[in-house]
């Protein structure tokens, strides 16, 4: 199917904080918008976020989730269930967004795709997230492991900065370095020392689920360790080939480049969330997207 007959204001690729926000505020400044989403949301991994205002007992990520559909559709901005594989813009600077469902157009953007974790390829680990003892953001809920064994699984880099965040909150905290401790300056080795974060070199082989709520991770050579949240520190995926195949400029990870309109270097083509140059966290991804609808808004013709 395809919906080529009729030129949107805003297509919002992406239904996400980011995307779901920018919806609300296409909604209510009356502008013709669609949510196209993949169901891949990171909200959706998420046990619990307290770093939302407004929920000071936190929030699911499931239900914050639903609640942002919710709020997107009760101001007339629907969300089609699509993947979109190809965005295109022609001379007259009309978008084209293609998917196996079908085709949209719009005059403007909004890039909401998002990151990936990069995942371990470690026997558990997925048990281990549905369980809630592997989580992907001491940003988050670093505040909740104060006091408790926390694992950093990551090599040097990733896994040495992120032992040294998640010690600031007083845990006793271990580097599974993956076998790259021997990379690591001198320096910095003493850095952690000083901090009191231990190094297991031998990279993981299994991670397993216990009963009463933490985690048992198995190295290569034998050795068990268990502990109570673990954190893989691996890097993130940005979800930015739909922009860069438009020539707009990322970062070396992948982070899109924007104005402070959160416009990429393609006119018209916006970015918000993580997918956009800043700190992976909601509400960031909501006052990115704030951002960039009104620029739109203010771009458009007056109704």
């Amino acid at each position: 199917m395809t919906h080529n007959e009729q030129v949107l204001d805003c297509l919002l690729i992406g239904g996400g904080a980011a995307g779901l926000t920018a919806a609300v505020y296409l909604g209510r400044y009356r502008r013709r918008a669609l949510v196209l989403d993949a169901g891949a949301s990171r909200l959706g991994w998420i046990p619990r976020t307290r770093n939302v205002p407004g929920f000071p007992d936190g929030i699911e990520g499931k239900e914050l989730w639903q609640r942002m559909q919710q709020h997107a559709a009760k101001y007339g901005v629907p969300t089609q269930a699509a993947e979109v594989t190809a965005l295109e813009r022609d001379a007259e600077g009309i978008f084209t967004a293609r998917s196996r469902e079908g085709s949209w157009r719009a005059r403007f953007v909004i890039l909401a795709t998002g990151a990936r974790d990069v995942e371990p390829e470690i026997d558990g680990l997925q048990d281990a997230l549905r369980c809630g003892q592997v989580r992907f953001c001491p940003v988050c809920d670093g505040f909740e492991t104060q006091g408790k064994r926390v694992a950093v699984l990551g090599k040097s880099g990733h896994g040495l900065r992120e032992s040294l965040f998640v010690a600031n909150f007083g845990n006793e905290v271990t580097w599974l370095a993956m076998a790259t401790d021997g990379e690591v300056a001198h320096d910095q080795l003493e850095e952690l020392r000083g901090a009191g974060v231990r190094i297991a070199a031998a990279a993981p082989r299994a991670i397993v689920c216990e009963e009463g709520g933490s985690v048992r991770v198995e190295l290569h050579g034998g050795d068990v360790l268990e502990f109570d949240t673990l954190y893989p520190a691996l890097g993130l995926k940005h979800r930015c080939e739909l922009a860069t195949a438009l020539g707009a400029r990322a970062v070396p990870d992948g982070q899109l480049e924007v104005d402070a309109h959160q416009q990429t270097t393609v006119d018209g083509l916006y970015a918000a969330g993580d997918v956009s140059v800043d700190l992976n966290q909601i509400s960031v991804a909501a006052g990115h997207a704030a951002i960039a609808a009104t620029a739109i808004h203010n771009r458009l013709p007056s109704r």
